[in-house]
């Protein structure tokens, strides 16, 4: 063990690959993802991500086995998924076959689930509402990782909660009974009162939003949903930053914006429909410029960020919104040089569906 902090570990024999080809590939995935290669012996590779360590050793009945190591048994959880799900894009009958020395047994709930009540849905502004969730242990959702999956039941069918499966993956089942399971960011939590606030975007066709508006209407206070996470990225660590979202992404921006250090230096540019007309709440550090965009102006967030990008050759850069938009800023982001390290961008929606 490389550092004591992660205390725990499993491991799982890889049927039919050699220790040549996946190191390549752990190797390749290091250097994409700029994670820090701490050991590269014979029979021994070991990685440092931003939740704990991933390698390969040698096996017990097979030539390589993966290994995963972490500080707590969800995060253990949350790797030994990552690695099976990366290993199913190109090796899927070993990811299959993959069987961990330890961990929740088939068909039960995965460790990264939990069931909450929702306690209150209000407004927030003109186009969002505030739901607050009220958990058992919510210890795990700090500013490592601020995302996190809402699982809500259909209004039709029994809920069909997700389970484990014999290689440790996660099982979502489909058909009648199916979850909406979209990614949403821990506004703020109470680890007094174990409760989390996060932030729905009200939009046309949007079944998050149709869900918390019909709990808000019959104040449906105590309803069962489920959590899966934490999940994504955390805060940023930087004095100089380049921010741009959406709607899609203002919980997120509020969220980091809290968080950013007392000595930052940047531009946020926001786009909403009507602008700063949508009355979302943020908290602006002194030394953050903050400029809103209109879309019902022909107002673009891609627009902007490209012609604020080089003056901001040293900054993070943090986007949310479209797609396309989103590809466009990471093309420039990566031609101007810089380093993906220092660049998050996610496209949530698309023009075009």
């Amino acid at each position: 063990m490389f550092d004591t902090k992660y205390n725990q570990e499993a491991f799982a024999d890889l049927p039919g690959v050699t220790f040549s080809v996946i190191r390549q590939m752990v190797l390749g995935h290091a250097k994409l993802a700029k994670l820090k290669v701490l050991e590269d012996v014979e029979q021994s590779l070991t990685v440092e991500t931003q939740h704990g360590l991933i390698g390969i050793r040698a096996g017990h009945s097979t030539s390589v086995s993966a290994m995963v190591a972490a500080n707590n048994e969800r995060w253990l959880f949350i790797m030994k998924t990552a690695v099976v799900e990366q290993l199913r894009q190109v090796m899927p009958t070993v990811a299959d076959a993959m069987r961990w020395s330890n961990g929740p047994a088939e068909g039960t709930l995965p460790l990264n689930f939990i069931f909450v009540r929702v306690i209150s849905v209000v407004p927030l502004g003109s186009v969002f509402l505030r739901v607050m969730l009220e958990g058992d242990d919510l210890s795990s959702y700090g500013d490592d990782a601020i995302h996190f999956r809402l699982l809500q039941p259909s209004q039709d069918g029994q809920p069909l909660w997700p389970t484990v499966a014999a290689n440790g993956s996660t099982v979502w089942p489909d058909g009648e009974g199916a979850l909406h399971k979209p990614v949403y960011t821990a506004r703020s939590i109470n680890y007094s009162t174990n409760t989390l606030e996060c932030d729905v975007f009200i939009h046309d066709g949007g079944r998050t939003s149709d869900w918390a508006q019909l709990v808000l209407s019959d104040n449906g206070s105590h309803q069962i949903v489920g959590l899966v996470g934490p999940l994504g990225g955390g805060i940023l660590n930087t004095d100089k930053v380049l921010m741009a979202s959406d709607e899609t992404g203002f919980p997120a921006v509020a969220r980091l914006l809290e968080n950013l250090s007392p000595n930052v230096k940047g531009q946020l540019f926001l786009e909403a429909d009507d602008g700063a007309a949508c009355e979302y709440p943020f908290t602006i550090p002194v030394g953050i410029e903050v400029v809103w965009l209109a879309r019902k102006a022909h107002e673009k967030l891609a627009d902007a960020v490209l012609t604020a990008m080089p003056h901001h050759s040293d900054s993070k850069i943090w986007f949310a919104g479209e797609r396309e938009q989103a590809r466009r800023v990471r093309d420039a982001a990566k031609a101007t040089g810089h380093d993906a390290k220092d660049l998050r961008i996610s496209g949530f929606w698309s023009a075009n569906s």
